[in-house]
C-alpha cells in the first residue's frame, strides 16, 4: 500500500504564481474547489502563541495515466489571527506533524484534533490503518524522483532488514542555467555520490539529504525507529537557546535527522544507492548559494561534532567510522587553509625549494586524474568538463564560502521566529513578542476514547430512533398518531419559554432528566445528528440546535390525565437508557426502572408503566 502524504507549509503564495501553493497542489490532485473542511488545532514547533497551529486535511484518490494512488493532503493555514505567512512553520515543524502522529499510533498516546482527522482519513476513508505503512520516503517540492527509484530503495530495505535509512544520488535540473549552477554540478557528485558512497561502506552515512531519503519506520519484530519516543523528542525541540542548538535545529534538521538515528540506532545501518536517483533545483544566483552553503557547512560543522563523540560507531582505531568523521571534520574547519597550502606548494615546486612540492602536487594531480580515467571508461563524458569548471572554481568553494560561513555562524535570520539585533555592538538574540500559549486550547485523547464515544453516541441515538417507532407504532392503536416533531396547541404550557439546558452523560444533545422540573425539554432532532455522524471529523460535542416544540404522540392524549405534569416521550426514554447503561441487564427489572424513573422526574410514573415496559424491552433487544 501506498500513500502520497502532501504538506503544504503554511497558506503563502508563493514567487510567480496566481494561487496559494495549497490551492495549487489540490487542483493538480483534482480536488473539488467547493470542498473546505474545517481546520484541525495541533501544536507545532514555534514561539509563545506560534505553538498553537490548525490544518485542513484532504483525501482522495489520484489517477495518473491509469494508475491510481490514495492521497492525503495536509494544509497549514495557522490561526485565523495569522496575517503575516499564515501556518507556516518551516520544513522541521512539517516532519513533525507526520512523526508525532506515526509516533502516537505507535503506542497508542492521546492525539490532536489534527491527528484524529489524518487517523479517520486514513482508516475509515482510505482503508489502510496507519500502523501497517513500513517506510517512509520524503521528497522535497522541487524534487524530481526517477521512475524507478522508489523500488530501488524499497529493495535495498528489503533485502537487508538492518537498514533503516538510505539514499539515493542528488543530480540537478538547472546544471546548465548560469554560471553559479554549472561550478555545483562536480560538487553535488563529490558531496553526493563520491562521500556517500565512502561512508556506506561503513553502513554510516552522515546525512541523509531531506529532498531525497527513505526510512524505516519500525524493525519486523515492531520496534519503533524513526517513530521511537527517544527521536521524535529530540528532533522536536521547541526551547532552542545556544548556537549549538541553532544550527543543528534551525540550519541542518535533515542532517541532524540523520544524526539522531545514529545516536540512538547504531547497530543499525545508514546506506547509499547509486541505483536510486533524483533530480532537484540548485540556486542559480551567487547570492542564494552563499546563503545555502552556509546553513550547510555551519550544519555540518555542529552535527561532526555530535557525531564524534558517540561511542558505538563502525570500526576500531584509525580504521573505524569516528575518525572518518574527525577527518571530516578536521578537513571541514581547515577547508581555507586549503589554498594557501596549495599556493605554498606551488611556490616550493617554481622556486626548487625543496621536492616535497611535486610529490604533493603530483598526488592532487593523480587524483583527480584518476577520476578522469573513470569518467572516460564509464563514458561520462560530461564530468570531465564539470570537473575541470569545479576546479577553476576552486578558490569560492575552499575559501570565500567556507570564511562567509564562519563569520556569519552567529547569524539566524532564516528560518526562525528568533531575529539577531545588535545593540551597544554586540549580537544578542531576540525573541519576537507573542501571545502566551496554552497547551489546554488543544484537546488530546486517544483514539480508542473518542472513537468509543462516537460508538456511544450512535447507539444512543439508534436506540431513540427505536423508541420513537415504538411510539408511532403505539399511537396506531386506534387513532392516527400525531407526529413526534408537531406542536400542539395548548398541550404544553411552558413550551414558549424554553431556558438554556443543562447537559448531561445521559444526552446526545438531549436534556439531563435531573433537570426536568426546573426547565423544557428540548426534543430530538434526527436530522442535525445525522448530519453530525455523517463524519467523523465534526469532533465530539455536536453543534447546539435552536429550541424546537416538544414531541408528542396520541398515546399521551388518551393515557394521561395531567399531562401537562408528565415528562415527554423523549425524556423518559433517555432516562430509561441511562438507567440500562448503569444497570445489570440480566438483573434489572420493570420495576426498579419505574421506581427510578419516579425518583428521578419526582412523579409518580405507574401510569406510563405500558410505555416504559415497551421502551425497555426494545431497548434491552437492541443491546443484546
Amino acid at each position: 500500500h501506498r500513500l502520497l502524504f502532501i504538506i503544504c507549509d503554511g497558506n503563502i503564495v508563493g514567487s510567480g504564481n496566481d494561487r496559494p501553493t495549497p490551492r495549487i497542489v489540490l487542483d493538480i490532485l483534482g480536488v473539488d474547489p467547493k470542498l473546505d473542511p474545517p481546520p484541525r488545532s495541533f501544536r507545532s514547533i514555534g514561539e509563545g502563541g506560534q505553538q498553537h497551529n490548525m490544518a485542513k486535511v484532504y483525501s482522495g484518490l489520484y489517477e495518473y495515466e491509469g494508475h491510481v494512488v490514495p492521497y492525503l493532503v495536509v494544509a497549514k493555514i495557522g490561526k485565523p489571527t495569522e496575517k503575516s505567512r499564515p501556518g507556516n512553520r518551516g520544513k522541521r515543524d512539517s516532519q513533525m506533524l507526520l512523526l508525532h502522529f506515526l509516533n502516537r499510533v505507535h503506542f497508542e498516546a492521546p492525539m490532536s484534533p489534527l491527528d484524529l482527522e489524518i487517523y479517520h482519513q486514513m482508516k475509515n476513508v482510505i482503508g489502510v490503518h496507519p500502523s501497517l505503512y513500513e517506510y517512509l520516503l520524503m521528497v522535497d517540492a522541487d524534487t524530481e524522483v526517477m521512475p524507478d527509484s522508489l523500488t530501488r530503495l524499497v529493495a535495498c530495505m528489503v533485502h537487508d532488514a538492518k537498514v533503516i535509512g538510505i539514499c539515493g544520488e542528488t543530480q540537478l535540473t538547472n546544471e546548465d542555467f548560469s554560471w553559479t549552477t554549472m561550478i555545483q554540478v562536480y560538487e553535488y557528485f563529490i558531496s553526493h555520490h563520491m562521500a556517500k558512497a565512502f561512508e556506506s561502506l561503513f553502513g554510516s552515512v552522515t546525512c541523509l539529504p531531506g529532498c531525497f531519503c527513505m526510512y524505516r519506520l519500525r524493525t519486523a519484530r515492531g520496534m519503533p525507529l524513526i517513530i521511537s519516543k527517544n527521536v521524535v523528542n529530540d528532533y522536536s525541540e521547541n526551547h532552542v537557546d545556544t548556537l549549538h542548538k541553532k544550527n543543528l535545529l534551525s540550519l541542518g534538521e535533515d542532517r541532524y535527522l540523520t544524526t539522531l538515528m545514529m545516536k540512538y540506532f547504531s547497530q543499525y545501518k545508514m546506506t547509499f544507492t547509486a541505483d536510486a536517483k533524483c533530480r532537484t533545483t540548485a540556486p542559480d544566483t551567487w547570492s542564494v548559494l552563499l546563503s545555502q552553503r552556509r546553513r550547510w557547512i555551519n550544519s555540518t560543522v555542529h552535527n561532526l561534532v555530535e557525531l564524534v563523540f558517540l561511542p558505538e560507531m563502525c570500526g576500531f582505531c584509525c580504521f573505524s567510522m569516528r575518525f572518518v568523521v574527525f577527518i571530516d571534520l578536521f578537513g571541514t574547519l581547515t577547508m581555507p587553509c586549503t589554498l594557501f597550502y596549495l599556493a605554498y606548494l606551488a611556490y616550493l615546486a617554481i622556486s626548487k625549494i625543496a621536492d616535497i612540492g611535486y610529490i604533493s602536487l603530483i598526488l592532487i594531480g593523480a587524483i583527480y586524474g584518476l577520476q578522469a580515467v573513470i569518467f572516460v571508461i564509464k563514458r561520462q563524458w560530461q564530468h570531465v568538463g564539470w570537473m575541470i569548471i569545479y576546479l577553476l572554481a576552486y578558490p569560492l568553494w575552499s575559501f570565500f564560502i567556507p570564511i562567509y560561513a564562519f563569520w556569519h555562524m552567529d547569524d539566524f535570520s532564516w528560518g526562525n521566529t528568533r531575529i539577531v539585533v545588535g545593540e551597544d555592538g554586540k549580537r544578542q538574540i531576540f525573541v519576537k513578542d507573542e501571545e502566551p500559549f496554552d497547551p489546554d486550547e488543544i484537546p488530546m485523547r486517544t483514539w480508542g476514547e473518542y472513537e468509543g464515544e462516537i460508538f456511544k453516541r450512535q447507539q444512543q441515538i439508534q436506540e431513540m430512533e427505536a423508541v420513537a417507532q415504538a411510539i408511532d407504532e403505539f399511537g396506531n392503536a386506534g387513532v392516527r398518531p400525531v407526529s413526534r416533531f408537531t406542536q400542539i396547541p395548548g398541550l404544553d404550557g411552558t413550551a414558549s419559554q424554553q431556558p438554556q439546558q443543562r447537559m448531561s452523560m445521559y444526552s446526545t444533545g438531549m436534556p439531563d432528566p435531573l433537570a426536568f422540573g426546573m426547565q423544557q425539554q428540548q426534543p430530538y432532532s434526527p436530522a442535525a445528528y445525522s448530519l453530525y455522524f455523517g463524519s467523523m471529523a465534526n469532533g465530539l460535542a455536536p453543534p447546539p440546535q435552536p429550541p424546537q416544540p416538544v414531541a408528542t404522540s396520541i398515546y399521551n392524549l388518551m393515557q394521561v390525565p395531567a399531562i401537562s405534569q408528565m415528562p415527554a416521550d423523549e425524556s423518559i426514554a433517555a432516562a430509561i437508557s441511562g438507567i440500562l447503561d448503569s444497570s445489570d441487564l440480566e438483573s434489572v427489572s420493570m420495576k426498579q426502572v419505574r421506581d427510578e424513573l419516579s425518583r428521578i422526574f419526582g412523579i409518580d410514573m405507574s401510569v406510563r408503566r405500558e410505555f416504559i415496559n415497551h421502551t425497555v424491552q426494545a431497548m434491552i433487544q437492541r443491546r443484546s
